[in-house]
């Protein structure tokens, strides 16, 4: 049998794992890295009783699957949270009340321990396969703004990884490497590269290259191309793994083939040398002026292109929701005392025009919270916000003609932001008005 992750033959007749990268097969060959592969292997293997016992599990994924150390934390929660046994006890009954207790868990899960809904609803689906107990529901199950509202935790891996790269900019890399590593558990492609950048060079942390090349393996299984460059990195040093210059050069190649301008030109190089491969003038000319893609096809180069890693600070896509989401990260951000990040989901969040947020993130800007000191920058989200209706920017505006603050003192004009915030509800507004007047 071939591994499916290593790519080495070994017998499964012997032995039901990789001898060299310690994979667990199942019997259909497929490599066992989900939640759900490995608790119905271990209770196939020990019964399913054993996963009442959290603790024993716990030993048995260490000890048949000690690479997957995110899929050994959620099983434990998962198991911790008493799933196995709410769904054992149901397994022999109707499928509408087996579908009921599922929901509860994932319901436990999602609100006691602050997983995001589809991530309760796969660990929910694991135990419950492993058991037998057959259940079926929504994955795509939302949280709520009103229910995200308070929470201290951002849970969400796009959130975590914009965090991640907002503090790698400033360079507080312990900040960074933890929302990298918590977006990474969640199977965060871009996340799990940065991770292995991070534990490559020690950054952040302790350096580990064996932790490192198993990082860049999973981003690489998630499709970044810098990944599979660094993997092709690997097996041409021979770090942490045995030299393999085939290997090497075909992940330079998919690399290449995927947008990564630093597999291009080891790819031209490799042909330019002979190196890994047979020289090749042509295809080393081709891909040393191109520097990008070749089309698969036509094998032809296509036009160069950036990286695969995106940008959090590009423009985002606008949609009816954006804003709210974004609104309510910042506020997560808040309660975590973190107002860097807080600012930076507020200023996001207002270039869509969500209205709070430009109000919000105008204060930041007033008061200096998060980012410098800007009056004039904090005036003009004040008046976005105000003429979209909002009182408290209202307010704002009005204190600041009132004081003199970036403008010159005003009082009518002052009075003119008072009374339209009062009009919209703003009881302060009301109060300054009457001493006014």
């Amino acid at each position: 049998m071939k591994c499916g992750r290593c790519g080495r033959e070994f017998d499964y007749t012997k032995q039901d794992f990789c001898g060299f990268c310690k994979t667990v097969h199942n019997k259909n060959g497929e490599a066992v890295r989900d939640i759900k592969g490995v608790l119905c292997y271990i209770a196939e293997k020990f019964g399913a009783d054993t996963l009442l016992d959290r603790r024993r599990t716990d030993a048995l994924i260490a000890d048949f699957f000690p690479k997957e150390s995110a899929v050994r934390r959620l099983a434990y929660v998962a198991l911790y949270d008493g799933t196995a046994a709410k769904l054992i006890a149901v397994r022999e009954k109707p499928f509408e009340v087996k579908c009921a207790v599922a929901a509860r868990c994932i319901k436990s899960l999602r609100d006691e321990i602050g997983f995001k809904g589809k991530v309760a609803a796969e660990a929910v689906e694991a135990v419950g396969c492993a058991v037998g107990c057959e259940i079926s529901f929504k994955k795509s199950e939302k949280i709520s703004a009103s229910e995200t509202e308070s929470r201290k935790n951002v849970t969400d891996a796009a959130e975590q990884y914009s965090l991640g790269r907002h503090f790698d900019r400033i360079h507080e890399y312990e900040k960074a490497l933890y929302w990298f590593e918590s977006a990474a558990m969640q199977d965060h492609g871009e996340a799990q590269y940065y991770v292995g950048v991070y534990r490559l060079e020690g950054r952040g942390g302790i350096q580990n290259v064996e932790q490192s090349r198993e990082w860049f393996l999973r981003a690489m299984e998630n499709g970044v191309a810098q990944a599979e460059y660094m993997v092709g990195y690997f097996f041409a040093e021979g770090i942490a793994c045995e030299v393999n210059e085939d290997s090497a050069f075909e992940h330079f190649l998919n690399a290449a083939k995927k947008g990564c301008p630093d597999a291009a030109n080891i790819v031209a190089m490799c042909y330019e040398n002979g190196v890994h491969t047979e020289v090749n003038p042509e295809l080393a000319r081709k891909w040393r002026k191109v520097g990008g893609t070749l089309d698969e096809q036509s094998g032809t180069p296509m036009p160069k292109q950036a990286p695969t890693l995106p940008d959090p600070d590009d423009a985002p896509t606008a949609t009816a929701d954006d804003g709210e989401e974004l609104y309510q990260s910042a506020r997560r951000c808040l309660a975590d005392k973190d107002a860097e990040g807080a600012a930076m989901f507020y200023k996001r969040a207002a270039e869509l025009g969500h209205a709070r947020s430009q109000c919000s993130y105008g204060k930041c800007l007033y008061t200096g919270q998060g980012v410098p000191k800007d009056t004039a920058e904090a005036f003009r989200w004040f008046k976005l916000a105000a003429e979209q209706n909002l009182n408290i920017a209202q307010y704002n505006l009005g204190v600041m003609y009132l004081k003199g603050v970036y403008v010159p003192k005003d009082a009518d004009e002052a009075k003119k932001w008072f009374k339209l915030a009062a009009e919209n509800g703003h009881t302060e507004a009301e109060k300054v008005l009457k001493k006014l007047k």
